[in-house]
């Protein structure tokens, strides 16, 4: 996702209405009356909200006839996106993916095995229930599992940045230090990208990367397996 479509999501779910309505869209379509007695929320309120976030693109709806009443509006989750913010000291990173389809990436065998299982699933009784909530607790489990080593990677990330950041005070130059922290935080030592990305001439940006030292001279600044990347900071 590119910043700009992250800020548009992010700028919907920092209200607390927004989120409950979207949690519960998540459970099904529903019709703004039906969504106004759930939540015990105002019909005009909710039907604002959903205003906003189906011309933002996060929600959906359609017209449903009635019977014996005047057609009514059906909304529904548009998108399927997952934005992950980490924020410390020496920390500033954002990810946003969508997943609606991912044709295959990240299917490893246990992850194809799961699909797998999902398919052979058929019935709409209790029984097609238990087994699906089964491998959704796998599912889950997994993605705790996930949760608990990023945040291990997170905080030795922070702590190499902190010691970068000890490093890159003693370099003399505002817009040098710029540039270092960009080629730590980006990985590249493209000229183009790191002048768009710090609003720098190129030949200035050209002159820095020319006489920065212990770093990789091609295009990718991450440390080869075995480097530390806190002692290519000089």
């Amino acid at each position: 996702m590119e910043d700009e479509e992250i800020n548009s999501v992010l700028q919907l779910l920092e209200n607390p209405i927004r989120r409950k309505i979207i949690k519960r869209l998540s459970h099904g379509a529903s019709y703004p009356l039906q969504l106004s007695k759930e939540l015990s929320l105002g019909q005009p309120l909710v039907a604002r909200h959903l205003a906003v976030m189906e011309k933002a693109g996060l929600v959906t709806s359609t017209m449903q006839a009635s019977p014996g009443a005047p057609d009514r509006r059906r909304y529904t989750l548009a998108k399927s996106v997952s934005i992950t913010l980490d924020v410390a000291p020496n920390l500033f990173m954002q990810r946003g993916v969508t997943f609606d389809t991912i044709e295959g990436k990240g299917f490893s065998d246990r992850n194809t095995s799961l699909m797998s299982d999902v398919s052979k699933i058929t019935g709409r009784d209790e029984k097609a229930i238990s087994s699906l909530s089964t491998i959704l607790d796998e599912v889950d489990r997994r993605l705790e599992g996930m949760q608990d080593e990023r945040a291990a990677l997170l905080h030795i990330r922070n702590t190499v940045m902190t010691a970068a950041a000890e490093a890159i005070a003693e370099i003399k130059g505002e817009d040098k230090r710029r540039v270092v922290y960009n080629i730590l935080e980006e990985h590249t030592r493209d000229v183009e990208e790191i002048s768009e990305s710090l609003d720098l001439r190129e030949t200035v940006v050209r002159d820095i990367l020319k006489g920065l030292r212990g770093f990789p001279p091609g295009g990718d600044a991450r440390a080869k397996p075995g480097e530390h990347a806190g002692r290519r900071v000089r």
